[in-house]
């Protein structure tokens, strides 16, 4: 069984990644592979290729742990975790002991840096990954999050012409806490987790579009199905450990600070995206107008085209 899968969602920023790869420590080039889930423009992604072939002068080869897939661009970095394992799921991809999702600037601590990026100061350490999993088969999800875990939260504004989601450090009368999510979906997961909730619901796999709402709920749902299954979640760059809400409430009251942000939801991506998570009536109509021309336009023109193309350098499919 192969160790660690590097899955980076890529958009026409690959140089982010390959310029940082020596942030990974303890990459083992026989039990670890690179999968490059590219959907750049078709005018532009042969130049991404070029950046990942780079990658060969840190000693990766081609077909061996290193690996470039083409898809379509939809539900924006959850999108290429949804194809990746979909191919998993179809036995494209062997299915490794732990899957790294990661967005192609996350480790670039100069360019892009935002809540989804490294925390500075922090080693990646793949052999420190493996051992933080292997110290306890209960360890589902491990992280390093700049800003700490996120606790999903229903959205109880309802206030007509009145938007409200994203982050909160107070918990407003009437929201519920739901799970746990990790901002941009940079985690370290044992994929197999995943592979059951996934084969009950196989359409979730290809359904949905581009928009930003649609990415918002995945983020979450990403979450709830590793929280539903009562895994420890760990915070390496922390050192902390939880399995629940109240766990982690324990822990912030012990440590007298905080070490999670609120992330509510917006009430209309999730009636448009997410009523299997958190139903929501209908929102009021001067509060969806400005997303139901996107959502209409996305949902009739978005691609469908769910093919994953596997290519190398001077080939066009493998």
């Amino acid at each position: 069984m192969d160790r660690f899968h590097i899955v980076v969602s890529n958009y026409e920023r690959l140089s982010c990644f390959v310029d940082n790869f020596q942030r990974i420590r303890g990459f083992d080039g026989e039990r670890d592979r690179v999968y490059i889930m590219d959907c750049s423009p078709d005018h532009g992604w042969q130049e991404q290729m070029a950046v990942a072939d780079r990658l060969t002068r840190s000693g990766l080869r081609w077909g061996k742990n290193l690996y470039f897939i083409r898809r379509r661009n939809w539900n924006l970095n959850h999108g290429a975790q949804l194809d990746y394992l979909r191919c998993l799921r179809d036995e494209r991809i062997p299915i490794p002991a732990y899957a790294a999702f990661m967005q192609e600037h996350y480790l670039d601590l100069n360019r892009f840096i935002k809540e989804d990026t490294l925390p500075d100061g922090t080693v990646y350490d793949l052999d420190l990954i493996e051992a933080t999993f292997g110290s306890d088969s209960n360890v589902g999800c491990v992280f390093l999050a700049r800003y700490g875990i996120r606790i999903s939260a229903s959205n109880p504004v309802n206030e007509r012409g009145r938007e409200f989601f994203g982050d909160g450090t107070e918990l407003l009368p009437g929201a519920r806490r739901r799970c746990f999510c990790i901002d941009g979906g940079n985690f370290i997961v044992r994929p197999q987790l995943y592979m059951d909730w996934f084969k009950a619901h196989p359409h979730f796999l290809v359904r949905g579009n581009g928009t930003y709402g649609f990415a918002h709920v995945w983020e979450v749902r990403l979450g709830k199905i590793l929280y539903d299954q009562r895994v420890e979640w760990v915070d390496l760059h922390r050192h902390l450990k939880y399995s629940t809400i109240e766990q982690l409430d324990a822990i912030e009251k012990s440590l007298e600070q905080k070490v999670s942000m609120l992330w509510y939801d917006h009430r209309a991506y999730f009636f448009l995206h997410g009523r299997d998570i958190q139903k929501y009536r209908p929102p009021p109509l001067a509060s969806a107008r400005p997303y139901l021309r996107q959502y209409l336009s996305q949902t009739l023109f978005h691609s469908r085209d769910t093919r994953l193309v596997f290519v190398q350098p001077n080939e066009t499919e493998r």
